[in-house]
């Protein structure tokens, strides 16, 4: 599990910044390196040889150290770490800065990857809502039902039945909500449909 699947460990890790990243090397091209930021401050270089061994992670000054590690402390890292599968260590304060500062920077790499792939999936829901009418939860996974032609060629093709048959379809997501549940789509009123 990943600290970014909570609320509370995907603010503390959008806080830490990469810059300069290698990616996929050493022997089984599992290493890195990268400079990592706090809040847009240098901290130090991280560097993962991917030979197997400890990670290097080297400060800009003791200062910057102290920093970081105060931030993983403050934030509770070790806890949230713990709670998102880290159990083998028996208890949270056994999990050192060290293993904290790693998992976090891991997890900068992640959160860049994670908000690529959000990023794509909210431009298919987009195209999704051009011809469906969608229904859900925010965050939650989204259901429609629609046409295969977008609902602006449906009206444009059939100028008074096309309206009215999308307002049918509409009322009728509406009607089978669930609890929690609202039409997600932002372009319905754009089109005359009646909310």
């Amino acid at each position: 599990m990943s600290i970014l699947n909570t609320a509370q460990g995907r603010k503390i890790v959008e806080r830490v910044t990469l810059k300069k990243v290698k990616l996929n090397i050493g022997h089984d091209l599992a290493g890195m390196y990268a400079d990592f930021y706090l809040d847009g401050g240098k901290m130090g270089y991280f560097s993962d040889d991917g030979l197997g061994g400890e990670t290097d992670v080297n400060y800009v000054s003791v200062t910057a150290k102290e920093k970081f590690e105060n931030f993983l402390i403050e934030n509770n890292v070790a806890q949230l770490m713990f709670d998102n599968g880290w159990k083998f260590m028996e208890t949270p304060s056994l999990i050192c800065l060290h293993s904290q500062t790693e998992n976090i920077i891991n997890e900068a790499v992640n959160l860049v990857e994670l908000k690529k792939h959000e990023k794509s999936l909210e431009k298919k829901l987009e195209e999704f809502y051009l011809s469906n009418i969608v229904a859900g939860k925010i965050g939650g996974k989204p259901r429609g039902k629609g046409y295969k032609i977008t609902f602006k060629e449906i009206i444009a093709k059939y100028p008074l039945k096309g309206k009215e048959s999308i307002q049918a379809l509409y009322d009728e997501m509406k009607a089978g909500l669930k609890e929690g549940e609202t039409i997600l789509n932002k372009n319905l009123e754009e089109l005359g449909i009646k909310l």
